[in-house]
């Protein structure tokens, strides 16, 4: 699937305020995991991947869903 290049921008625009609903989100994330992704929408998704365990298709999805609900 991926994330499509204008939802990339809203990541990108949207970083700080994504990042901490992501934190509240997930219970394995910490801000410092976040704060350590920069506003890359890449990083960000590689980072919830890596520390929840989930499949990138999965992650990239709650992302896209924390986006429509923010």
């Amino acid at each position: 699937m991926g994330l499509d290049d204008m939802l990339k921008q809203q990541i990108r625009d949207r970083a700080p305020e994504l990042k901490q609903k992501l934190v509240n989100e997930f219970d394995e994330l910490t801000q410092k995991d976040m704060d350590e992704t920069g506003d890359d929408p890449d990083e960000i998704v590689d980072r919830v991947q890596q520390k929840t365990g989930h499949p990138r298709d999965q992650v990239e999805q709650r992302v896209q869903k924390v986006m429509q609900n923010s």
